[in-house]
């Protein structure tokens, strides 16, 4: 199988304790989300997400542990991290080292892209915990959901993508999603028909905890606020399930 291309730079996540000291200068994000913090990377920032650092999201905080949940909407996040959580290191995956290692590795592309990847890294790279829950995993059986809900997701995806280009309409959600009831009532809306926390939970957070990689479709907040494309997808794996297959690709320098 020849080298697979990704389109959309992958985007290395390191977890952090405390201010440790890094070769890199990291740039603290405050922003509106997760999504939009791993959109910046990949455009070439490097970014420390941490405690304060989303201004909107109201999910980012909970899924991973950097507030206790208080709500019943917060209490039934599901997987997150344990409070309290630790900081989050978001670059570019070229910048990272030997001296710094990834954690967790997010890839985007299309179906077929994404497809590609998980040919080459093997069924026992995927976690099958979350298979047939649309809101966490994009695998049905062993297989990626192609037909059961990918038409519908990626329907509403586009049209959602169609607005994000209206300033009022960019600038409405960022103003309603800071209330707690707006969140919860638009969690309950798309539970079980859209993907959900596709980046921040399905893609780091779950790669994290299970130790083995997940796939996800985009959730609204990943189209509107994270800026991708309507039709990718997004996976997350820990980086040592990918470290071969990156050097073999050519995306990561390592030596021993």
């Amino acid at each position: 199988m020849g080298s697979i291309v990704f389109d959309v730079p992958p985007v290395g996540v390191k977890f952090v304790q405390g201010s440790e000291e890094f070769s890199i200068e990291w740039e603290e994000y405050r922003g509106v989300s997760y999504c939009d913090a791993v959109r910046l990377a990949t455009s070439g920032r490097h970014l420390t997400v941490k405690p304060g650092s989303i201004e909107v999201c109201k999910w980012v905080p909970v899924v991973f542990g950097f507030k206790e949940p208080e709500h019943n909407f917060e209490w039934e996040i599901s997987p997150r991290l344990e409070h309290p959580g630790k900081s989050l290191l978001v670059a570019p995956l070229s910048s990272f080292s030997m001296s710094l290692l990834p954690d967790v590795v997010i890839f985007r592309g299309s179906p077929d892209t994404i497809k590609e990847l998980i040919v080459k890294l093997g069924e026992d790279a995927l976690t099958f915990r979350y298979r047939g829950d649309i809101s966490k995993s994009a695998l049905a059986s062993s297989k990626l959901d192609y037909s059961r809900s990918a038409g519908f997701i990626n329907a509403i995806n586009r049209v959602l993508s169609k607005l994000k280009e209206v300033k009022t309409f960019d600038r409405f959600t960022k103003r309603a999603f800071k209330s707690l009831f707006v969140t919860s009532t638009f969690e309950k809306i798309i539970r079980g028909t859209l993907a959900d926390m596709s980046i921040c939970r399905n893609s780091t957070v779950i790669p994290y905890l299970e130790g083995k990689g997940n796939v996800s479709f985009f959730c609204p907040g990943g189209v509107t606020w994270g800026g991708n494309i309507p039709g990718y997808m997004v996976c997350g794996f820990p980086f040592d399930t990918v470290r071969d297959m990156l050097l073999d690709e050519g995306f990561f320098e390592y030596s021993e």
